[in-house]
């Protein structure tokens, strides 16, 4: 089951694509905003500030946010038949609330070029920690008292995730560099490694 978690990563990947375009009323552009926009939009579900900087409505960034998504768990389900629609939908959901679980801080930026480095302070959660083995431990305690059923694993993954969610502690702060980048047109994006690495530092063991 750990391809599921990998592939719900890449709602952080999502906003690779989201960028900042300098108009010409002289605005300065703000890499910190930016990539605490970028984190809270991918993190929190909070879009307002995302939408502002990268020109859209709110709605347009829940909707594509949220539609890319949907696109990964559709993707990490494709061939599955034995899984119920009510049990992916609760897997999905597990996986957002394990995202809120996110502890992040915009620390601060240095030009590079043309370009900025913003240092991002985060706190990382052990929900993933003991994954493989809590797992198993779920699976073999499931068969032992005769109630295993396999169109049920993913029911049994998200059950051992809620209660990961509940006994969630954070380990020590570490530093996380991202690189703000932008083009002729001053459009500026975060590369989709950086924003991995981020995740990465939040959350050890999911991908």
């Amino acid at each position: 089951m750990r391809h599921l978690l990998k592939k719900s990563a890449t709602l952080c990947a999502a906003a690779a694509g989201a960028a900042f375009l300098l108009g010409g009323c002289g605005q300065k552009f703000d890499e910190q905003a930016y990539v605490k926009a970028c984190l809270d939009a991918i993190y929190m579900e909070d879009y307002q500030e995302y939408a502002d900087q990268i020109g859209v409505t709110v709605e347009e960034a829940k909707s594509d946010l949220d539609g890319q998504f949907q696109d990964s768990l559709d993707s990490a389900f494709l061939g599955d038949t034995v899984t119920s629609e009510e049990d992916k939908e609760a897997y999905k959901n597990v996986i957002l609330d394990i995202y809120k679980l996110a502890k992040y801080e915009v620390t601060g930026s240095e030009a590079n070029g043309d370009d900025y480095i913003v240092t991002v302070e985060v706190q990382p959660s052990n929900v993933f920690e003991n994954l493989e083995s809590g797992y198993a431990e779920k699976i073999e305690a499931k068969v032992t008292d005769g109630t295993y059923d396999e169109s049920k694993s993913v029911s049994y993954l998200t059950e051992y995730l809620e209660e990961a969610i509940a006994a969630n502690e954070y380990g020590d702060p570490v530093e996380v560099e991202v690189n703000v980048v932008g083009d002729a047109d001053n459009v500026y994006t975060i590369p989709e490694s950086d924003l991995t690495d981020i995740e990465s530092a939040l959350f050890p063991g999911a991908v």
